[in-house]
Parts: C-alpha cells; structure tokens; sequence
C-alpha cells in the first residue's frame, strides 16, 4: 500500500526538511565560534591545577567546610564554590566552617589566620593562590 501525496505538501515536507537541516548545520557554526570566543569563563579548566596540593592533603572521602572572602550568594561566590566542588571531587564541600577541616577559597590575599580565628579555626596551610586549608580549633 502506497499513498500518493500532492505536489504541494511534498514540497512543504522538503522544504521542512532542508530548513532543519539548514538550521542545524547554522546552529553548529554559531556554536563553534562562540566556543572559541568564551573558552572557560568561569575558569573551571584552571582550578584542577589550582587544588592540585589541597586535594593531595585531604583524604578523597572527606567532608569539608567551606568559607570565602566574597559576599555569600553572588554570582561569582557560587561560581568559585562550585568549580571547587567539582575540581575538588569526589570530596564534600559545605557552605559553613562547622567541620574539622575547612577549605578557604579566597579571590585576594588577606590575613588568612584572622580569618580563620572569626570561624573558630586555625591555618593549617596556605597552598598560595588562595587556597587555605583550615582545621577546628579543639576546645
């Protein structure tokens, strides 16, 4: 059984057809220029390198604490603590400083002791690039 379809909607189905495909094939340029352009905005690709001696320093299984110097709920501030939980896996970040380890994840130098001290915490090593691990004081 075959059905015969007029002139009009087969013409409608191609031209369907290549218009798809035409905007594919349009979508597929864009993209690749754009990725060129905007490679890593968020540099997630440099924060492996960046955590490359925290994450030799904490176990794999640990669940760690987590404060910065930027204001909590920005942009920026759940951008860098999101690209540290994913460079940083398969460990655990939490968004508080009631652990015994606690990664400092800091945009500028600072006094990273005094800052600490605020959180009831004492640096346990200054990896440099702003990467602190910080460890519970013990009552």
């Amino acid at each position: 059984m075959s059905a015969e379809y007029p002139l009009g909607v087969r013409v409608g189905v191609a031209l369907a057809a290549f218009v798809s495909l035409w905007g594919v094939l349009e979508y597929g340029h864009f993209e690749s220029l754009y990725q060129r352009q905007t490679r890593d905005p968020y540099l997630v690709a440099a924060q492996f390198p960046r955590f490359e001696a925290f994450r030799a320093a904490t176990p794999d299984n640990a669940v760690l604490g987590y404060f910065t110097d930027l204001e909590p709920g920005n942009v920026a501030a759940e951008s860098m603590f999101n690209t540290a939980q994913y460079a940083l896996a398969p460990r655990i970040l939490r968004k508080d400083t009631a652990h015994d380890l606690v990664l400092g994840n800091f945009t500028k130098p600072g006094d990273f002791t005094g800052m600490g001290s605020e959180h009831g915490l004492h640096m346990e090593r200054d990896f440099g690039n702003g990467v602190v691990l910080f460890r519970r004081n013990v009552p």
